[in-house]
């Protein structure tokens, strides 16, 4: 049995010496997931003080935190005052305020943080008063406190008494200690058993192979469990002494004989089964193991599942949603990185989605004929790798156990409307976000009436005022991320998303002026109805590939029920919105949604995949031939969009062309050149585009030069070509160069710097260096690889100023490929890459 509680009231006891006139901390509960309700209705940590005199005793001026370093970070406000022998209850919610009559912390409570938190009671002084540190976890429903009212013993209570006495709850010692297991979780290709055990006396271990929690008339360990087939072995230890509660379950899955080349999650609870098999109401409780290509188990824990999908939920593998869950005591998060194009690493909420509407073979309704099991996480992970100003559902292929049984391919996918997205990425936490949503009907997820108050006078100012109207557009777009608005509608056009704006459209902002998306921007819902796949729930005019860019623009009322498509319009009203809106589309075409593009990563998903289909195929009755066929048919719908887009931006904006256009710089690595709404750093780059519209052109310096010129041989630039942002309007294919020349790399830095011009090159480079004081210097080459090629510089003094050297790697009879230039002046080190070409 595990000695924890004594531990945390030797700190509260001894450290502090409780006077009977101070309030102390009477009981806490961070697992209150459906018990206490606060005036919000949410379910929140919460802390309980008790007054052990006989007089009432304001607590006005108090403090109340979770760090032991920092005993001062709410202050408890005028009128809080305790009854005589009675108590006062805080939420731990983050909120920080005082609201109908209730009390919440401007922190939170958790249980399973890798390091230890407090609670910690100070007086007016900022002295200390009472402290405990939470090292027990406890269970679902479960709180921890005095054994009695102000007792110096704790005890855990299976029915927690928030804001009433401790003296009237039945009070246990603590949990039993978890099972050991001899064998840890992961893959097997022979038959093998598992001991258990446990230092626990006078216990027994009761286990299920079936995915359940274990209770107390679950089998009895006896002997060696047998395992010869995929199992979930989940156990716990049951105590003999009353006073000890049930331990944690311990929890493994081991794969028989199987193998597979994705990531597998392996999920296990009571009624899960029932859930995944159509009982959408049920939210069952359960665990999740992740387990990476390697075969390793990578992370654990324990929350609830819940149904996720509509329409795809007439599947019969349907999708789920997992949250895991503190209030458990297992693990607060998912720990683990699970996306490529993102380097978070921990996870409460994460969405198991079977492809949605284009889930194979979903049971071969009609309506999802040619279902390729791939276009929503496709399009996500696309529109992510072209870092659009848009938040998407980052998505990754996995395989699902469920209760131990093959359950067949999923996306893992991040959730941006979940406000532990908001925070991680814009610092913006669930108090200080604005969510609307819109499917079928529109409500606000966070932020309540105020959110669709704001975001309604926004809209009836877009709509009642002229847009070409310079201070106009200003008070629009210092509120409202038009590029966000673009790149959401270009998104679902090039796409041809049939079901979008009236159904699956999210946009928000975040208030909290410390963090970041303080304006309204978009997020990508769903993504499965596109590319001619599924029913037009939004009217669209056309779902073949042949689509025209402009038909978003004529959708309105039942179709648009928000009236974003009304916002693109009226900001059109803007010549500044009008060019970029137009050249985006051509940006993008040309870049993120070429067919080049497009296709490469849509064979990169399927090949991921492809491995895995024909047992997925098989385990829901369809076949691999069948999803081969359906994802050439997206191939091909793919493969003809991109030309067909052609004739539709000449005829929606009146354009000539297309022209080939290309862009280059003098000197390799000189710089960059930004055209419209991309960068360009490879050169010579050609992208085809139009006339009748301004191509916006402007030059990026690298470090070192500075812009000379443009030059183009057939197309007028405009302005000046000596101006560093021109614009072309073409009237036939042209080579826009940009010209540069050398500048001083001095710039009053402190510092030593060094720049190698040019840093591509085929034959020599100049190296220029600078020295702010005189310094010894050593210049070397290093391959790739690590080991040194070539000693340049060797340990010469050097007087301040800056210095040149040619280097000629011919000379040296190096090969092509990158090198490292290693730079070191005294102390100071510096490095810079040089890719040598033939």
């Amino acid at each position: 049995m595990r000695k924890l509680l004594l531990g945390s009231v030797i700190i509260t006891c001894c450290a502090f010496n409780i006077k009977a006139q101070s309030p102390v901390i009477n009981e806490f509960s961070c697992s209150n997931l459906s018990q206490f309700v606060d005036n919000y209705g949410k379910y929140e940590d919460w802390i309980e003080l008790y007054n052990p005199t006989a007089s009432p005793l304001s607590l006005a001026g108090y403090y109340l935190s979770d760090d032991s370093l920092n005993n001062s970070k709410w202050e408890i406000p005028v009128g809080v005052t305790i009854p005589a022998n009675g108590f006062v209850c805080f939420w731990a919610d983050g909120r920080g305020e005082v609201s109908g009559g209730q009390y919440h912390t401007n922190f939170k409570l958790s249980q399973t943080k890798n390091n230890n938190e407090y609670i910690v009671l100070a007086n007016p002084s900022a002295v200390t008063i009472d402290i405990i540190e939470i090292k027990q976890e406890t269970q679902l429903g479960h709180s921890y406190g005095r054994t009695s009212d102000g007792a110096a013993t704790w005890s855990v209570f299976t029915t927690p008494t928030h804001n009433t006495s401790n003296n009237v709850a039945t009070a246990y010692d603590d949990y039993a200690s978890k099972p050991q297991v001899d064998v840890a979780a992961g893959y097997f290709t022979n038959p093998f058993v598992v001991t258990l055990s446990t230092t626990e006396p006078t216990s027994s271990i009761r286990y299920t192979t079936n995915g359940s929690e274990p209770t107390a008339s679950s089998t009895l360990y006896t002997s060696p469990i047998n395992i010869s087939a995929t199992t979930v072995l989940k156990a716990a230890t049951f105590s003999t002494n009353p006073s000890i509660l049930p331990s944690f379950v311990q929890y493994n899955t081991y794969f028989m004989n199987v193998n597979h080349t994705i990531p597998v999650v392996s999920i296990a609870g009571y009624q899960l089964n029932t859930l995944a098999n159509g009982s959408q109401s049920l939210q069952p409780i359960g665990s999740f193991e992740y387990f990476d290509t390697l075969k390793i188990r990578q992370a654990k824990t324990y929350g609830e599942f819940n149904s996720h999908g509509q329409d795809s939920w007439a599947n019969s593998q349907r999708s789920l949603d997992f949250i895991s869950r503190d209030e458990m005591g297992y693990n607060k998060e998912i720990k683990e990185k699970l996306f490529a194009y993102s380097d978070r690493d921990a996870f409460q909420r994460i969405i198991l989605r079977a492809a949605g509407d284009d889930n194979y073979p979903a049971d071969h309704h009609s309506a999802n004929a040619g279902s390729a099991h791939v276009r929503d996480a496709f399009i996500h992970n696309l529109a992510a790798s072209g870092d659009l100003d848009l938040d998407v559902r980052l998505g990754s292929k996995c395989v699902v156990y469920l209760n131990g049984q093959y359950w067949g391919v999923y996306d893992l996918r991040e959730n941006p409307d979940d406000h532990d997205f908001t925070d991680y990425y814009y610092g913006q936490d669930k108090y200080n976000i604005q969510y609307i949503l819109t499917w079928g009907s529109t409500w606000a997820e966070y932020g309540g009436n105020q959110a669709l108050t704001d975001w309604n006078n926004l809209y009836n100012f877009i709509m009642t005022h002229d847009m070409s109207v310079p201070a106009n557009y200003q008070y629009v777009t210092d509120r409202y991320d038009e590029k966000s608005l673009v790149d959401y509608v270009l998104v679902n056009m090039f796409t041809v998303c049939s079901d979008w704006l009236n159904w699956n459209t999210g946009w928000w902002r975040g208030l909290d002026s410390t963090g970041t998306h303080l304006k309204w921007g978009y997020i990508l819902w769903d993504n499965d109805a596109t590319f001619g796949h599924y029913i037009n729930y939004t009217g669209i005019p056309n779902t073949n590939y042949d689509a025209d860019p402009c038909d978003p623009e004529v959708l309105s009322g039942s179709s648009d029920p928000e009236g974003h498509i009304q916002i693109l319009l009226r900001l059109r009203q803007n010549p500044e919105f009008n060019q970029y809106y137009i050249s985006r589309q051509i940006d993008l075409w040309n870049t993120l949604f070429s067919c080049e593009t497009m296709l490469q990563q849509l064979d990169s998903t399927v090949a991921v995949i492809d491995p895995e289909m024909a047992m997925h195929s098989t385990r829901w009755s369809g076949t691999y031939s069948e999803w081969t066929t359906n994802v050439q048919s997206l191939r091909n719908y793919i493969t003809n969009r991109c030309p067909a887009l052609v004739s539709g931006f000449t005829s929606c904006y009146s354009l000539t062309g297309p022209f080939d256009l290309t862009l280059d710089t003098d000197v390799p690595g000189a710089g960059d050149i930004k055209l419209n709404s991309i960068t360009i750093d490879q050169f010579p780059w050609t992208g085809s585009y139009f006339g009748n519209i301004s191509n916006n052109i402007e030059v990026l310096p690298a470090f070192g030069y500075e812009f000379g010129s443009w030059s183009a041989n057939h197309n007028t630039i405009l302005p000046t070509t000596s101006s560093p942002v021109v614009a072309i309007d073409l009237i036939q294919s042209d080579t826009v160069i940009a010209h540069f020349i050398w500048t001083s790399i001095v710039e009053q830095s402190k510092d030593p710097l060094i720049v190698a011009m040019p840093s591509v090159f085929n034959e020599q480079t100049t190296i220029r260096y600078y020295l702010p004081e005189a310094a010894y210097v050593n210049i070397r080459l290093y391959s790739l690889v690590g080991y040194e090629s070539i000693e340049i510089v060797n340990h010469i003094q050097h007087e301040n100023g800056e210095y040149l050297l040619t280097l000629n790697l011919n000379e040296f009879g190096l090969k092509p490929g990158m090198y490292i230039l290693l730079f070191q002046a005294g102390e100071k080190t510096k490095t810079i890459k040089l890719l040598f070409t033939k």
